[in-house]
């Protein structure tokens, strides 16, 4: 099992502790006081015990209300797994709809853990190569050359860990219509969904006909509860089920204290939801003029809180660039191959960073490029 570049970058930062952190995927704010505030009560009222393994019914409620307003697809409580975080979903989702051998199909870059996960699951992973001349979006003549008899389903993420990128409702449309006449299934992972810049999130499920959508979603992102660990699957009714019954032999269910923190979230003022968006559009907005100032070609993303940054200016390898600029300018990056082959050129920075630190490690970031 090779190890997450992420993870790599992370570890030798660990060991830095004035370095400029620019490569974890975690909000720089703290979680809501409210959420915090339910939770402890939850605790202190005894709420402390197993809960039922797809999590507690108030929760998986709140959420399909959620999901059928935003979606404008009727679910019920009953298709809406709580899971411990959105890589146990994703887990979980793909053990229900995969026997070891079967193929995914998932574009390129993509965040590491699809990989990882599908090795462990025996999954042989199909991967799309897509460009910023395409918004990082597969077509559907790629996936009619990717599909085989042995695919099972198409991975899809939006807003794009790394990228950025968002899929269009005109392309969500074309490939949950390829899905449909191919008879295979769609993982959408949409755990950025509310960080969205100029266009509005577009939900596979949201053009899902006949149940063969499964979205992967998490409280981590939006309201800043990365330590809480807690996520979702909703699917269709059979496949449900199946996820209900894979995660209660791995995790059993989420721990109670905080799936009463996430009713809170959910029931809560959204305004903090809108003040962390509106501030990542703001960093992204600056980080963009100061690299273009200095003619350093970046992906501006439609949503998600990451910039995709090109370095081959610098004359290295995205792996051997990201080192020197521990070493020599303690920041901290992770390397774009890292998302897959054919990433070697680029790395990834996360604006999930307070803004001084962010800006003076774009700046030395820069100055590294240009050395």
């Amino acid at each position: 099992m090779p190890r997450s570049g992420i993870r790599v970058i992370m570890d030798r930062a660990f060991r830095m502790p004035d370095c400029i952190r620019l490569e974890v995927g975690e909000p720089n704010f703290p979680t809501p006081p409210h959420v915090v505030d339910a939770a402890t009560q939850a605790a202190r009222d005894g709420r402390t015990r197993y809960t039922e393994n797809p999590g507690i019914p108030e929760l998986r409620t709140r959420i399909a209300e959620h999901f059928t307003r935003d979606t404008g697809r009727p679910t019920d409580a009953s298709q809406v797994t709580i899971t411990t975080g959105a890589v146990a979903a994703l887990y979980t989702a793909l053990m229900s709809i995969t026997n070891p051998g079967d193929e995914v199909i998932l574009t390129s870059p993509a965040w590491p853990n699809y990989l990882m996960q599908m090795k462990l699951l025996g999954i042989r992973p199909v991967a799309i190569p897509t460009t910023a001349e395409t918004d990082y979006a597969p077509s559907i003549s790629q996936l009619e050359s990717a599909i085989s008899g042995k695919t099972k389903a198409i991975l899809l993420n939006t807003p794009s860990n790394p990228t950025g990128a968002v899929i269009s409702n005109t392309t969500m449309a074309e490939i949950v219509d390829f899905a449909r006449q191919a008879d295979i299934y769609v993982v959408s992972d949409e755990v950025y969904d509310r960080m969205t810049f100029e266009n509005p999130h577009v939900s596979a499920a949201s053009h899902d006909t006949d149940g063969r959508v499964v979205c992967i979603h998490s409280f981590s992102k939006t309201y800043a509860m990365t330590g809480w660990r807690v996520g979702y699957a909703v699917a269709p009714p059979e496949i449900a089920q199946l996820i209900i019954n894979c995660q209660e032999p791995t995790v059993s269910c989420v721990n109670a204290p905080a799936q009463y923190g996430a009713i809170a979230a959910l029931d809560g003022p959204q305004d903090v939801v809108l003040q962390m968006r509106d501030a990542y559009r703001a960093r992204r907005d600056e980080v963009l003029r100061l690299l273009s100032s200095s003619g350093i070609d970046a992906h501006k993303p439609g949503g998600a809180f990451y910039i995709w940054v090109d370095i081959t200016d610098s004359g290295r390898s995205d792996m051997d660039f990201a080192m020197d600029l521990i070493d020599k300018r303690q920041v901290t990056v992770v390397p774009g191959s890292t998302f897959g082959p054919g990433n070697e050129g680029r790395i990834r920075i996360s604006l999930a960073t307070a803004t001084t630190d962010l800006y003076e490690g774009v700046s030395r970031l820069v100055e590294e490029i240009k050395s």
